[in-house]
């Protein structure tokens, strides 16, 4: 599945409490993902904080270093 880097659809879905992005196309739901600041490895979505119903923060963990860290819509992209 291709990696698609759309900073307005991770907006809209943080907006609507939403972790996942419905692909129209297909119909999947596409997964926030970043790459760890220490090495670069792809990270899935470890917590999220909640602010009015919308998500405020997103904090990642990287699989490989354990690092966590937080990315802000521009950094997320759809998996």
């Amino acid at each position: 599945m291709a990696i698609i880097h759309d900073a307005e659809a991770v907006r809209r879905a943080l907006q609507a409490g939403q972790i996942t992005v419905l692909d129209p196309a297909t119909g999947y739901h596409r997964s926030m993902h970043a790459n760890c600041p220490g090495d670069g490895t792809p990270a899935g979505v470890y917590m999220t904080t909640k602010q009015e119903g919308a998500i405020s923060t997103v904090t990642f963990r990287c699989p490989t270093c354990g690092r966590h860290f937080v990315a802000g819509p521009e950094e997320i992209y759809l998996r």
